[in-house]
């Protein structure tokens, strides 16, 4: 588990959004990004636009210090459909019908992430931590669990 420095303030669940892959967009260059994916990820609808997992409110990155380095992560993005007020991104916004979280495979799994033990193999970001997690996205609207286990 991580130390308290490592998470620099922010509860557990918050500072586990950052760093890990996105669905059907990416970061481009700086600040900017992009959505990859024609489909939103919750309903399969076109997807309008792309959506900060972590909110923005918490800041745009988030520095994880693991013993070898630190790390300066982002919050994945998802393709959706709708904007803020409409739509699966509504979802995540207007009544928080949506919620987002990475789940492990395995404990050492997630050791792992903390020790930067996979940062150091992928990177921020990587595809290849779909070998290790997926996200459940939990729809309380329809009563269900949505896990996806790749980003496009």
């Amino acid at each position: 588990m991580p130390t308290m420095s490592q998470l620099r303030g922010l509860p557990l669940e918050r500072a586990e959004l950052f760093g890990k892959p996105s669905i059907g967009a990416r970061y481009t260059h700086g600040a900017s990004y992009e959505r990859t994916g024609e489909r939103c990820c919750i309903c399969h609808r076109p997807a309008t636009n792309c959506h900060h997992v972590a909110p923005r409110r918490l800041g745009e990155r988030f520095s994880l210090v693991t013993p070898d380095r630190t790390w300066l992560l982002r919050s994945p993005l998802f393709a959706l459909c709708g904007s803020g007020t409409t739509g699966c991104h509504n979802g995540f916004h207007g009544g928080s019908a949506l919620t987002a979280r990475w789940m492990w495979d395995d404990p050492q799994y997630e050791r792992w992430w903390w020790d930067g033990i996979l940062l150091e193999q992928w990177g921020p970001h990587a595809e290849e931590l779909y070998g290790f997690g997926f996200w459940r996205i939990e729809d309380k609207k329809h009563d269900r669990l949505i896990e996806i286990r790749e980003g496009n």
